[in-house]
């Protein structure tokens, strides 16, 4: 928007700017003849000033009380006259060249100050096109960085999702007819859904969104796989307030607030699975009474003592994060908020 405005004050100014530099031509050749006029009237001043001291020595002589006398005495008198009347001229034609002089010159730098004003706006406007196309050139970097995050998100739930269903965590054949059931609701509402759409303007990205099946978690509250940490990504929806994307995160993201921290079970359990992975780096997933199973991804280190089929107690270290776990919860078919389990907020 500043750089359409300053557009278009530069267009209108332009022409503005050229009758500038014409006028400051003129008045710079007249400054010029004005100053010359005022040197030659500076002459005839020193002149007169030279010629009326003369007449005035020549007057104060003594002269002989003639005829001779009174005449010259009266010429030197009219002659004083003369050229007093004519100082006087020159002297008001030099204050008024000079006053000239000073208001054209006045003028003048104000008109410098104006052009150098379009100037500077010109600058300005070269230097904020310079800055628009950098920015540009940065958000295309960020948009493609964005749209790797968005992309590698998915890779993580397909991934994680094809685990699930793997260890039959997450039976296929019964997500497949909820989504069955939920694509023909949809098309039986169709109309109103495609209003609220339009009016939202909120896109769904992956497979995820879609097919998550949601419960509410209602048994007693257990400890947290971190002891120091802060929730960097909720569970359920998430709508990027940039892009409009709307994800459902079926994890939660823990940051932790001290670096390669420990990891623990939030429940007893045996371990199912703990191997490194194509996009969540390592991964333990763990049976839990009540049908329910815990997932620790993005883990930096598996702990040693950690096996396949091994049974462990609530609060047994089962590796180490950087800085950044994902925890999931599941329960039959469904999928829980971690910190519901967990009790955090």
């Amino acid at each position: 928007d500043k750089i359409a405005d300053l557009s278009q004050n530069i267009s209108e100014s332009q022409e503005a700017v050229q009758r500038k530099y014409e006028y400051l031509d003129k008045l710079t050749k007249d400054t010029q003849q004005l100053s010359s006029l005022k040197k030659d009237l500076e002459q005839k001043i020193i002149k007169i000033i030279a010629e009326d001291f003369s007449f005035y020595l020549v007057s104060d002589s003594d002269y002989l009380d003639n005829e001779d006398g009174i005449l010259v005495d009266e010429v030197l008198q009219k002659m004083d006259t003369i050229m007093r009347k004519e100082f006087s001229k020159l002297a008001s034609d030099y204050k008024l060249i000079n006053d000239q002089i000073y208001s054209q010159s006045q003028e003048i730098k104000t008109i410098h100050g104006e052009i150098q004003s379009a100037k500077s706006k010109k600058d300005e406007l070269v230097a904020l096109e310079k800055k628009r196309e950098s920015s540009i050139v940065a958000l295309n970097a960020k948009k493609e960085d964005y749209k790797k995050q968005l992309d590698d998100i998915q890779k993580e739930r397909d991934e994680l999702r094809a685990t699930l269903e793997k260890l039959k965590i997450i039976q296929v054949q019964e997500e497949n007819q909820r989504l069955a059931e939920k694509n023909a609701a949809a098309k039986r509402d169709k109309a109103p859904q495609a209003a609220a759409v339009g009016d939202t303007g909120i896109k769904q990205i992956g497979s995820s969104y879609q097919n998550s099946n949601v419960k509410k978690y209602v048994g007693e509250k257990t400890i947290a796989p971190l002891d120091s940490f802060s929730v960097k990504r909720r569970f359920g929806d998430y709508v990027d307030p940039i892009y409009k994307i709307k994800i459902f995160n079926e994890s939660v993201v823990l940051s932790s607030n001290t670096p390669d921290a420990t990891v623990k079970s939030v429940l007893n359990g045996k371990v199912i699975f703990a191997k490194d992975t194509a996009s969540m780096e390592k991964v333990v997933i763990i049976e839990n009474g009540d049908d329910i199973h815990t997932i620790y991804a993005h883990l930096s280190k598996i702990a040693p003592t950690i096996e396949v089929g091994q049974k462990i107690k609530k609060g047994y270290i089962i590796g180490r994060v950087d800085n950044d776990l994902t925890f999931e919860v599941t329960q039959k078919n469904f999928h829980i908020d971690p910190l519901e389990l967990i009790g955090a907020k």
